[in-house]
């Protein structure tokens, strides 16, 4: 069998396996496979070219069109680069595993600088710019206090038994109303609740694209926890630019008819890291395509309630123009409330949300019935709301100052929001995120650099900076000063 230059194809063709049948996996996966090995390996070192499509197809006895698929699916996990005119090369830094996809996103190792370090951190808040919750002084503490003590007249039958796996039914009451508020008319049936929207994340893929090599499509730059999730369920992810008012959706037609998606996770309001909306005329748009690509849109509305009700009317959030028909609509308190309560929910339409229910039956069994009794108290008392208003407030207050103590670090910023607790900003071209973040954590500081987000190279220079965090913190300083030394010694 002809070698080609950089001895990619040291196999047998694979147009057959060894018994003449077919292989069990697609021959897109097995030579995606192959060159992911070598690379990992260093048998194939950073900016070495490989052969071409068409030099990759003769080698291993399939159609060009397989061939580009295997090199697209590498360009996708980041292992590859193509460059326009000459190829493609292997991607400088893809051998350490920088670019995790899901056949090994959960073999980095504790010294790496990966996502998990925003989610537990020792530091204090003012030293975690990086960080996703808001401060602990911010929290109703008289509220939050009310409601715990509401737990002691619980009856002990409440406690002896498992809740619905639907969850505390007084609660998902509630829900129903705050729903309606937003636009979203839905009956109580259709709500489940869960251990915030992580799990609820878990849930929907679980039990709607629990087929490993399916696509999910996601924003690109996306939630951490969006690509970990999907990764960590075998899925495959094509990702879609998010621009200031949305998805590129002439993109993601293109993606759609490429990968044929099972679902889109997405964020229609305050999106993270980016704290967009949804203009009106795209969610139409992508709408239109879930009809047309039979897929389903998962929205993360996390941070909904951080956006005031005169401004997410100037949104659009996809369950109200949708009413639950493809759209699976997902919620949390953790970020206004309490990180540690960890109470969320799903709405989806009667077919949907019995499948949930009868995955949740199967996976966690029931509901937090404390965490959900007390959420329940908070809404219930009619404190919810006010207490939004007051973080609304506040992040207002600090958003400008804590933007413009950034820019004088050397920061800039394309669309800054008018709501939410992010900016997404860059430290400026030439600098790596990455590498800051790694020296300002040698500092004492938690950032949140743009390879937690996106894998696309042109955001290898962004951050995402709680405001709070961020505002009058030391590490403002810091940055600064990493920035001009690293600018200096390149």
């Amino acid at each position: 069998m002809r070698k080609s230059r950089n001895n990619v194809s040291d196999r047998t063709p694979m147009a057959r396996g060894e018994n003449g049948n077919r292989p069990a996996v697609p021959l897109t996966d097995r030579i995606f496979t192959l060159i992911q090995q070598q690379i990992q390996s260093g048998k194939l070192p950073p900016s070495s070219r490989l052969p071409s499509v068409r030099q990759l197809a003769i080698d291993h006895q399939v159609s060009n069109e397989t061939a580009h698929r295997a090199y697209d699916k590498l360009v996708a996990h980041g292992y590859v680069e193509p460059r326009r005119g000459s190829g493609f090369y292997v991607k400088a830094g893809s051998s350490a595993g920088n670019h995790p996809s899901a056949s090994h996103w959960a073999q980095q190792t504790d010294d790496e600088y990966d996502w998990r370090k925003l989610l537990w951190s020792d530091l204090p808040y003012e030293r975690r710019p990086g960080y996703g919750f808001l401060p602990e002084a911010w929290m109703d503490r008289a509220t939050l206090s009310s409601a715990l003590r509401s737990l002691t007249r619980i009856p002990s039958r409440a406690l002896a038994e498992y809740e619905s796996p639907r969850g505390y039914l007084p609660l998902r009451q509630q829900l129903q109303v705050k729903l309606a508020e937003q636009g979203i008319h839905t009956q109580v049936e259709q709500i489940v609740t869960t251990a915030g929207a992580a799990d609820a994340l878990h849930l929907v893929l679980w039990s709607h694209v629990n087929s490993a090599r399916n696509y999910v499509l996601v924003e690109d730059p996306a939630p951490p926890m969006h690509i970990q999730r999907a990764l960590a369920s075998g899925l495959e992810i094509a990702r879609v630019a998010r621009e200031s008012d949305g998805p590129d959706i002439e993109a993601m037609r293109a993606i759609c008819s490429k990968h044929r998606p099972r679902a889109f996770l997405c964020s229609s309001i305050l999106q993270n890291p980016t704290s967009t909306n949804l203009s009106p005329h795209k969610a139409f748009q992508i709408l239109k395509l879930a009809d047309e690509f039979d897929f389903i849109v998962i929205d993360d509305d996390t941070y909904g309630d951080l956006l005031s009700p005169v401004e997410a009317n100037l949104a659009a959030r996809l369950a109200t123009l949708d009413q639950l028909k493809r759209v699976i609509h997902i919620g949390s308190f953790s970020k206004t409330v309490a990180p540690g309560l960890r109470v969320g929910f799903i709405a989806a339409s009667p077919g949907h949300i019995e499948r949930i229910a009868l995955y949740k039956s199967a996976g966690p069994i029931s509901s937090t019935s404390l965490s959900e009794r007390v959420i329940h108290q908070i809404l219930s008392q009619g404190k919810y709301r006010h207490h939004c208003e007051s973080l609304r407030a506040r992040l207002l207050d600090i958003r400008g100052q804590a933007m413009a103590q950034l820019v004088g670090a050397g920061c800039t910023f394309d669309s800054p929001p008018a709501a939410g607790m992010y900016l997404w900003g860059s430290l400026g071209d030439g600098v790596d995120a990455t590498a800051m973040a790694k020296i300002m954590l040698d500092a004492g500081y938690l950032m949140a650099p743009g390879i937690f987000f996106t894998f696309t190279e042109a955001a290898r220079s962004y951050m995402r900076f709680n405001i709070p965090a961020t505002f009058q913190s030391p590490a403002v300083g810091a940055l600064r000063d990493a920035i001009r030394v690293y600018r200096r010694n390149r």
